[in-house]
């Protein structure tokens, strides 16, 4: 009784113009902000971070899938249109940093966890639990399989200049991937033809090649 007393005395209070307390809405948006949280972080952390993925994208990860679910579920309150929440979906899709562009891996888990939330966000009565839960696991299920295969491919790629252009001929394929093996090391499994300098004898290529451990390849400087 007295515990319902304080509820209701809270719920009637106000502060800078906005009620103190709504205690359904507040347990539901607990609730709702946990059960986003955690299929948000199965693919953020076992699927991408554990798989090579970066600390820094994997804190962008969770950081804007909560923002995202918060700013849907509590604007949702005041009836906020589902074209709003996809119009705030897509500007995050297409987010930009002013170092580095995103990389595709990294842009399409940022899709997928922005695209999770949203959903988790503006579930309503409409939409059954079993049918949200369903469509988060088939998501996670789906990018677990791809991950999954290409692990099994074990294949890299890295940006190269090369200075034998006369390699860079169909017949000598063979001789050029032989090269490649050898100047770096690795098994080299296929090479792609860029640009190419004849004044400076000297081509582009990006080169296929095993994963090994204990050495990794970029092609832009990048913090960590």
């Amino acid at each position: 009784m007295i515990i319902n007393t304080i509820f209701e005395s809270l719920d009637s209070a106000q502060i800078f113009g906005l009620d103190f307390l709504h205690p359904e809405d507040f347990v539901q948006l607990i609730g709702r902000t946990v059960y986003n949280l955690f299929w948000v972080f199965i693919p953020s952390y076992f699927l991408y971070f554990r798989k090579k993925g970066d600390k820094d994208y994997f804190f962008t990860l969770i950081i804007a899938s909560i923002v995202v679910f918060q700013i849907c579920i509590l604007l949702g309150s005041v009836s906020l249109r589902f074209g709003f929440a996809l119009g705030l979906f897509a500007v995050f899709g297409i987010l930009r940093y002013r170092t580095n562009s995103i990389p595709a891996r990294e842009m399409t888990y940022l899709f997928m966890v922005i695209g999770i939330s949203v959903k988790n966000a503006v579930a309503n009565v409409n939409i059954s639990l079993a049918e949200l839960v369903a469509t988060d696991v088939l998501t996670i299920l789906v990018a677990f399989i791809i991950e999954l295969y290409l692990s099994k491919i074990k294949l890299q790629k890295k940006r190269v200049v090369y200075d034998r252009t006369d390699l860079i001929k169909p017949e000598k394929y063979g001789e050029l991937l032989a090269d490649l093996s050898q100047r770096f090391g690795l098994q080299v499994e296929k090479a792609d033809i860029g640009p190419i300098d004849l004044i400076r004898d000297r081509a582009e290529l990006i080169i296929y090649f095993k994963a090994v451990e204990g050495i990794r390849f970029f092609d832009s400087v990048k913090d960590y």
